[in-house]
């Protein structure tokens, strides 16, 4: 729901659709061809001697137009096409950063949630805990001075909570902005936190890497330099200028036709300097691809490895280090009753456990983290299905 949302309604994509309509209009215009020129020229006229006056006007009305050799409009179009298609796959990117963002925020207000538990049940355990010792207080088992310090834990934990309420509604309304609404407009996030998928091969994973997005533009960028080059090389071809018109003599008050071409000299020479830059550049694109390339598989390799540590200490935690935990903070509550344990140990025990839930949550959501940033290297959907 909340990717679908920003979807819908992200500023950022809503401000894409516009600079593609520009693409669009920049397509039209790079394949218009010359313009038609009117010309108007006059002789003879206000001058000295028989030349005075207009008597011996001349006026001429004429039109020109530049022909282009070697297809030149269809190829600057082409040049504006790839530029078009490289604005594509930057909003494409922008549209997967934004939904892999949307799920790191998605998964910081589950993470503040399960905090939010957390902190609830350690206050819970700090009030019981008082209750404990007052009841041995009461009866002379314990010093007044183990009171106090159950008192002091407890307003701790209440400060706690107070702030990981805070923490919570804020990164609820950091997630609401990326859809643009500055009230969250939700009251909580329901996600399996603890539901870790079997890693696949990261061989599997490697192969993917080539709808990157980057590696995407810069396979873009390879085919805006080529079409640069094709009109760069069309330029060695010289384009002719027509004109041709109606003269008007207006001592014989006779008109003519006039015609005229023009064909520019050394048009080959001039066009060497920008074919070669425009051959450097398309030389160029393959070896940047190939060095992107790596640092992507190495980028891939480490959050793979992350990835991996996540899974274990995970499994690890909610199987073995929780559990066990519990039974400890059980055994320890039961011996300070009897008076077998301090109560510094029965809070070392408690600390102990409420340290492993918040480290389980923490690892959960590393491992959600570690998986998005994968599929967002990898160009591939979001665990919801969205596809870039």
């Amino acid at each position: 729901e909340a990717m679908a949302a920003v979807l819908e309604n992200s500023p950022v994509l809503l401000a894409g659709d516009y600079q593609a309509r520009v693409a669009a209009e920049n397509i039209r215009q790079a394949q218009q061809s010359t313009p038609v020129q009117v010309k108007l020229e006059l002789e003879n006229f206000a001058g000295s001697g028989e030349f005075s006056g207009d008597d011996l006007l001349e006026t001429t009305l004429s039109f020109a137009k530049v022909l282009e050799i070697g297809n030149k409009a269809g190829l600057r179009g082409d040049i504006a096409g790839e530029e078009a298609a490289l604005l594509a796959n930057e909003q494409d990117a922008k549209r997967l950063d934004l939904l892999a963002e949307t799920a790191r925020r998605f998964v910081h207000v589950v993470v503040d949630q399960e905090r939010l538990t957390v902190a609830r049940d350690k206050l819970a355990l700090s009030e019981r805990t008082a209750a404990i010792v007052d009841q041995r207080v009461r009866v002379g088992k314990s010093p007044d001075t183990e009171r106090r310090r159950v008192r002091i834990a407890v307003a701790r934990a209440e400060t706690e909570l107070e702030h990981a309420e805070h923490k919570l509604a804020t990164s609820r309304l950091k997630l609401a902005t990326l859809w643009g609404r500055s009230e969250p407009g939700f009251s909580g996030a329901r996600a399996a936190l603890f539901d870790l998928d079997p890693l696949g091969s990261f061989d599997a994973l490697a192969r993917l890497l080539e709808h990157n997005p980057d590696l995407t533009r810069y396979a873009s960028e390879q085919r805006l330099a080529q079409a640069r080059l094709r009109l760069a090389q069309s330029r060695r071809r010289m384009d002719i200028e027509l004109s041709g018109g109606v003269r008007y003599h207006s001592v014989t008050d006779d008109s003519a036709l006039v015609v005229s071409a023009s064909i520019p000299l050394g048009a080959r020479s001039r066009a060497v300097p920008g074919i070669e830059s425009s051959l450097v550049l398309s030389e160029q694109q393959p070896l940047l691809y190939r060095q992107r390339q790596l640092d992507l598989y190495a980028s891939l390799y480490e959050i793979y490895q992350e990835l991996s540590h996540a899974y274990s200490a995970s499994q690890t935690l909610r199987e073995q280090i929780v559990p066990e935990a519990q039974l400890a903070l059980r055994d320890y509550e039961k011996g300070y009753r009897s008076g077998r344990y301090s109560l510094l140990e029965l809070s070392d025990a408690q600390k102990t456990l409420l340290d492993a839930r918040l480290e389980s949550v923490m690892t959960a959501a590393d491992f959600h983290n570690f998986r998005i940033e994968i599929e967002r290297l990898t160009g591939q959907a979001m665990s919801t299905g969205v596809s870039r």
